[in-house]
Order: C-alpha cells, then sequence, then structure tokens
C-alpha cells in the first residue's frame, strides 16, 4: 500500500490501479469483510438500507467501500463519500462526534449553547432532519424530529465514519435527501479505558470489553461525560454571568456474533443513552434567551440484529431494528412535557454478482417495512392541549445496478415508497458513472431525485405547545447533479466536488404576531450549490496534512440565505505519530467557520449575522509503559467568541488531561 492510500480524510476515488487488477486483489478482502460482519457493520448497513459509506475490517480498508449491497472499490465509486478513520478523528478526539465532523466539507454544525445541547449538522445546505444517520448501521435519527440530535450523541466510541453527501432516497427513502453518514463503532478485542478531565468542571471517561475473533465475538463498552458548562444565555441574551447549563452523559453498548454453519451468521448490537441538558429559554419572548432553570432528560434504545447467508445461487440478509427516544421537559424542577418516539423497522434484500469477460456486473434489491410512532405529553397553557399520539407506516421497494467496464464504472438505482396514504407515493432514482482518465485521475459525475415526508413535530406540533402543527403540509422534494474530479500528484490526493440542488416544497417556520409558530410549504425552489474541495499530503511515514474548503450557497425562493449555513467554511490538520516510540502522537486542528445567517426571534422577526470564528485544537498522547499513556486535548484555544445560534453562546478556551490504558 503506497504512503497515500493510508487512512486519511479525502473523498475517496483516485485509481492506483486499472479497475480489473483491483477487483481481483479486492476479493479476499471482501470475504473476510463478509465473515467479520456484524449488525453494526457497513455490509448491514449497505446491504439492507443499500448505500451506506463502506467499512472493511482488514489492512486495506481504504481501497474498498460500500456504497450498493457489494464492497465495492474506491475507483469505482461515482459520489462523493468523505472518509474519517480512527487516525483522524484522534486529532480532535472530542467527546462530541459533531466536533469530530468539521474536518469533512459541506457540513454546517449548529450547536444551540452547552455540550449536550441541541445539536444539528446540515449537509450542503439542505435541513437537519434531511441527513441520515447510522450508528452500526443501525438508524439513530428521532423519529419524533426526523433529524440525530448529535447532543445526545456522546461517546459513540467511532473508529470509521463515513460521509455520502447528495441525495441517496432512491435505496434509503425520506431523510436521505441530503447526504447520509454512516458510524462505525470500536471493534477491538482486549481491554481498555480512558479517563480525562478539565475546564468547566469537566470529566469524561470510557472502557470496553472485547473478545473473539472472526464470525464469534462479543463486546460490551461503557461511557460517561459530565461538565459544568457555561451560561448559555450569554452576551447576546442579557446574561454571560448567569447560572451555567450542564449536562451528563452516560452510555452502554453491547454486541455480538456467531457462525451458524456454513458461510451463514447471526449478529447483533444494543445501546442506550441517557443524557441530562440544561439550556437557557427565551420566557418573556423578546427573542433572546434568559438565564432560565430548564431541563430535558432524554434517553435513547437501539436495538438491532442481523442474518446473513447464502442460499440458491444468491447473498441473502435480513435485518431488524427497533429504536426509541424519550424526552422528559422541566421548568423550575416541574414537569413541562414529554414526548416519546418509536422506529421499528424490518428489512430484506437479495444480491447477485458476477463477471463476463470483462464486464463485472451487481444486482441487489431491497423490501423494507417500517413504522414510527408519537406521542407527546403536553401541560395545558394559553396555546391548547398540544397532546398527540400518532403512527405512521411506511414500506418500500428498491433496486440497484452496478456494472464495471475498463476504466468505466456505471451505476443505476430506483425506489417506490408507500406512504399509507398520508401522503402520495414516492419514487425517486439516481445514477451515476465514473471514468478512470488515468492511473492516477478519476473523473465521476451523479444524478438523482430524493424526497423527505413532514416530520411528526412539523405534522402534529412540539415542545413548546406555541409551535402548532400543520396536518397539510406536502413532501418536499429535490433534484439534483454533481461532478468531481478526483487527482492524485505524488503523495498527495486531491478531490474536488460542484454540486447543485432545487428543492420543491421546502418547509419552513411561519411566526406569527401571537407568538405562535407553525410550518408550512414554500411556494418557489429553493437553490443549493456550492463546490467541495479535500487534501491529503503524506509528507512522511511520520507526518501527515488534511485539509478541506466549502462553499454553499443555499437560498429560499426569495434568493435569501438560508440561516445557520455558512457560505465559506473550512478545515485544516496535521498528525504527527513517531516510528521511533509507537503510541507518542499529536495533532492540530483549525476549523474555521465563516459568517452566517440568523433570525432575531421578535414579531416581525429580524435577519441578522453570526460572526465567522475559528476553532483551534489539539491533542498529544505521550506512552509511559507498554500500555498506558497520559492524554492531552485543548479546544477552542483561540478562546475565539462562538455563536452558531443567536442569543447562545459556547464554551470557550479549554484544556484537559487524562489517562488512557489500550
Amino acid at each position: 500500500m503506497t504512503p497515500l492510500m493510508k487512512p486519511a480524510l479525502v473523498d475517496r476515488g483516485v485509481g492506483l490501479r486499472t479497475g480489473r487488477a483491483l477487483r481481483e486483489e479486492a476479493k479476499p478482502v471482501m470475504n473476510t469483510f463478509r465473515n467479520r460482519t456484524v449488525a453494526a457493520s457497513s455490509v448491514c448497513l449497505a446491504a439492507l438500507l443499500a448505500a451506506a459509506p463502506g467499512n472493511a475490517q482488514t489492512a486495506d480498508v481504504d481501497e474498498i467501500i460500500v456504497v450498493g449491497v457489494r464492497p465495492v472499490a474506491v475507483e469505482d465509486i461515482t459520489a462523493s463519500v468523505t472518509v474519517l478513520t480512527a487516525e483522524d478523528l484522534d486529532i480532535r478526539a472530542a467527546p462530541f462526534l459533531a466536533d469530530q465532523l468539521r474536518a469533512a466539507p459541506g457540513l454546517a454544525i449548529s450547536r444551540t449553547g452547552a455540550r449536550g445541547g441541541l445539536t444539528q449538522i446540515r449537509t450542503r445546505g439542505a435541513e437537519g432532519n434531511h441527513t441520515l444517520v447510522l450508528i452500526d448501521g443501525i438508524e439513530a435519527s428521532d423519529p419524533i424530529t426526523g433529524e440525530t440530535d448529535f447532543g445526545i450523541w456522546a461517546g459513540v466510541d467511532a473508529e470509521r465514519v463515513e460521509i455520502l453527501r447528495g441525495e441517496q432516497s432512491a435505496l434509503y427513502g425520506t431523510d436521505a435527501i441530503g447526504g447520509v453518514i454512516g458510524i462505525r463503532t470500536n471493534r477491538e478485542t482486549g481491554v481498555t479505558a480512558a479517563l480525562e478531565g478539565g475546564s468547566v468542571g469537566t470529566i469524561r471517561g470510557s472502557g470496553r470489553a472485547g473478545i473473539g475473533d472472526g464470525e464469534t465475538y462479543a463486546s460490551l463498552s461503557a461511557f460517561g461525560f459530565a461538565t459544568d458548562g457555561v451560561d448559555t444565555s450569554g452576551p447576546l441574551g442579557g446574561g454571560g454571568d448567569g447560572e451555567r447549563d450542564g449536562s451528563t452523559s452516560i452510555a452502554l453498548a453491547a454486541n455480538g456474533g456467531v457462525a451458524l454453519g456454513g458461510d451463514w451468521t447471526l449478529s447483533g448490537l444494543a445501546r442506550y443513552s441517557l443524557n441530562k441538558v440544561e439550556f437557557d429559554s427565551d420566557v418573556d419572548f423578546d427573542g433572546r434567551p434568559d438565564d432560565t432553570d430548564r431541563r430535558t432528560v432524554s434517553d435513547q434504545w437501539l436495538v438491532g440484529g442481523v442474518l446473513e447467508g447464502s442460499a440458491l445461487g444468491l447473498d441473502h440478509t435480513l435485518r431488524a431494528s427497533y429504536g426509541r427516544v424519550d424526552r422528559e421537559n422541566e421548568a423550575d424542577g416541574v414537569f413541562d412535557g414529554r414526548t416519546v418516539g418509536e422506529r421499528t423497522k424490518i428489512v430484506y434484500s437479495p444480491g447477485w454478482s458476477g463477471t463476463f469477460g470483462e464486464l463485472g456486473l451487481s444486482v441487489s434489491a431491497l423490501a423494507d417495512y417500517e413504522r414510527e410512532d408519537y406521542r407527546r405529553d403536553a401541560i395545558p397553557s394559553a396555546f391548547g392541549d398540544a397532546s398527540q399520539d400518532q403512527s405512521f407506516e411506511t414500506f418500500g421497494v428498491a433496486g440497484e445496478a452496478r456494472a464495471t467496464l475498463g476504466r468505466f464504472s456505471l451505476n443505476g438505482s430506483v425506489r417506490r415508497d408507500d406512504n399509507d396514504d398520508l401522503f402520495e407515493n414516492a419514487v425517486t432514482w439516481r445514477t451515476g458513472v465514473a471514468f478512470r482518465a488515468t492511473d492516477t485521475t478519476k473523473l465521476r459525475a451523479s444524478v438523482g431525485e430524493g424526497f423527505k415526508n413532514p416530520t411528526f413535530t412539523e405534522l402534529f406540533g412540539f415542545f413548546p405547545a406555541n409551535f402548532v402543527g400543520n396536518p397539510n403540509l406536502e413532501p418536499e422534494k429535490s433534484f439534483s447533479f454533481e461532478f468531481g474530479v478526483d487527482q492524485r500528484i505524488g503523495a498527495l490526493e486531491i478531490s474536488a466536488t460542484y454540486f447543485n440542488a432545487q428543492l420543491e416544497n421546502e418547509i419552513f417556520t411561519v411566526f406569527n404576531p401571537d407568538f405562535t409558530s407553525s410550518p408550512a410549504n414554500r411556494e418557489g425552489d429553493s437553490d443549493r450549490q456550492g463546490v467541495e474541495v479535500a487534501g491529503r499530503w503524506a509528507v512522511s511515514d511520520e507526518i501527515s496534512v488534511n485539509g478541506s474548503y466549502a462553499y454553499v450557497s443555499s437560498e429560499d425562493d426569495a434568493d435569501a440565505q438560508e440561516i445557520r449555513i455558512p457560505e465559506h467554511s473550512g478545515s485544516f490538520s496535521v498528525d504527527w505519530r513517531s516510528l521511533k516510540r509507537p503510541g507518542l502522537r499529536a495533532g492540530l486542528a483549525v476549523d474555521v467557520v465563516g459568517a452566517q445567517d440568523d433570525f432575531f426571534f421578535t414579531f416581525p422577526r429580524e435577519r441578522v449575522s453570526l460572526d465567522a470564528y475559528a476553532l483551534i485544537s489539539a491533542t498529544a498522547e505521550v506512552p509511559v509503559s507498554d500500555r498506558l499513556s497520559v492524554t492531552f486535548r485543548g479546544e477552542n484555544l483561540a478562546d475565539a467568541e462562538v455563536t452558531d445560534v443567536f442569543g447562545f453562546a459556547q464554551q470557550g478556551a479549554a484544556v484537559f488531561f487524562g489517562l488512557r490504558i489500550r
């Protein structure tokens, strides 16, 4: 493996050998990958939900990506995929994954105040509920809001994150109109542990134990995090010196697998998390958060299993999963409402692949059933009783075909969703092509359609009660295309992509004079376009440099920039790992977020601009024995004033020290 192909943050796509040669070399990798699949693996992720970012548990991990039912060589990928490996994640080593994702181009992160507070990710200018997130192959989005709140996902212990940008509804259905983020958690055997403490009363601890090998394995892990936080009402809210808003999080996870005979395997995953976060609220309706005593307690369950094997000339995957999110709100220590969302999903996917001379062909099908339930127990108020009890079922069928011939790779997929008569049924599609012009240059292009059904909260309301649902909403629809080039120049990898998307029926919020608000569909189309650039330079065997930049223009039907989406953002990092002393390492990262718009939520609301900022972070690890290391981590070391949501302050400079057992 050349230095270029070491784990890196780039859009994987540079072909280093001919397509046929690499595919032949990939066969044993693919076989090993299948044998080590778990419910948390990307074969589950892809074979059951079809198009996920790829994961392979072999030495050639960065040469194989799973985008369809089969593991695919990087040179055959037609879409934009960014990979963050364990080495990339170590550079920032943050307890919340959203802070790690700043390394990828095209993602906007918004945090409402303290660590543990509502944290949204917007991909390519789309909304937070337009990106599907999978943790170990299980959909992690909240059935209530339709998006993933990264604020309640501390301690995921990710060893690999893969970000597939662009519409993926043709295989995933709703929720993937902006892209897919696939997260694979740690699979190491043995016992590891870490303890860290530092600024603003922060403490973090984790431990895991894994046994087994190959098809039979089991592991247990635990994580805890607590911080005193800061006064999130901040200077803009007239605060800054008030009561701190802290948070606590715990997470427990278990997974395992067993061989059933032949090539059949059964595996499963269970994860539970409990999160308590304090926050400030605008209680006097002046558009600014006040120093209040508010708290949300959230617990979440994810349980899934997968059965895989071959029969009748086909590969088969059957997967079932269950997820539940329970949120209870308190105001001044008194119950102030509760929401419960549940998702049950069953997916079956058969597939076949073969070769006809120079032609390689892979065909797969998919059928999935999903039921979501929503319950809201609200305290009656001046805005009425907002309690709800609703459910929604969908059934989807999809197919995908992939072909490789010489220097060309092509793929196409189509899906139909039956939306239980609540909305019209949806048919979506996507197709792409890649051309390896030389051994170091690849051109790629893809085009497709996507859709997003309104969420429970948009249809029926949410906390607080003055947010009134709109049961007459129409699904959002999108048409997008992208084209890009991946280039290798010596020890340098560069990838550049242009994308363009038109969103129809965009759902936005209307604010009324009586302080109520309600969602509605825009009459005209919303436009999103931009450029993403990513690169890696393997300076030496010890030093690597990563960088990314994104320009994103996201405008509504009135040509106004969408809020909380910076036009310009970028990231730069350096990673050093000693060859003479294993375990000795250091990393430095600079994440720049450009100016972005938000609203001052008075009536009528006022558009405001949030200042640009740069986050400087650093990490270091110094081994004191074969298994014990001392760690250092710094966040926002330049003490930048960070505001992602108008009126809400975030943490300033912070440093942390700890111990790690490997």
